[in-house]
């Protein structure tokens, strides 16, 4: 208890392991630079893997029931700052009957769900539904593939369409004026 580290700083509490204490070890750390976060800070590292379990008495269904009471087994949240789970060579992998993703904005500029991938993005299911109150676009540089190898619908109150064939004269203007959507991509 009380122990001062390399970095100068005192620890309030430190657990080592035995023989591989500077790799495996936990700290409470009482002193430090707050604006980075780390006065008061928990800090685990372990060489091998770190396992949680929890949730072993939690009924999450009561008898005859098929809704969930979502008791939480494990709960974190960040008063501030952001959460990052990592894994640099390995996968994040995520398993339940449910997986939900909110992202609550709260000035117009937040409340965003962004996935990236320098490769690609799959989606597979038996139904995909996207349901946008505002605008939903699809854009590739190179080829998008529209495919009901049984039955293709597409509706529109006002269907506009053009292709290469159409980019002198405009699509269904006869000559006039590019049509709204062409005018935007060009």
């Amino acid at each position: 208890f009380g122990q001062i580290r390399k970095s100068n700083e005192i620890s309030a509490c430190m657990l080592q392991s035995g023989p591989d204490g500077g790799r495996h070890y936990i700290t409470l750390d009482e002193t430090g630079n707050k604006e980075e976060g780390m006065r008061g800070s928990t800090k685990s590292f372990c060489p091998g893997t770190l396992t949680v379990k929890t949730g072993k008495d939690i009924v999450n269904y009561d008898k005859d029931s098929k809704e969930p009471k979502n008791i939480p087994a494990i709960f974190c949240e960040a008063e501030n700052g952001d959460i990052i789970i990592k894994a640099a060579n390995g996968k994040i992998r995520l398993e339940a009957e449910d997986v939900i993703i909110n992202a609550n904005g709260f000035d117009g500029k937040t409340g965003n769900i962004k996935l990236n991938s320098n490769d690609k993005i799959t989606l597979k299911s038996q139904i995909i539904d996207i349901n946008a109150t505002v605008s939903t676009k699809i854009f590739s540089e190179k080829t998008v593939e529209v495919i009901g190898e049984s039955i293709l619908n597409l509706y529109g109150g006002l269907v506009d369409m053009a292709d290469g064939a159409t980019k002198i004269k405009g699509s269904k203007t006869c000559g006039g004026p590019a049509s709204v959507n062409e005018g935007q991509h060009k």
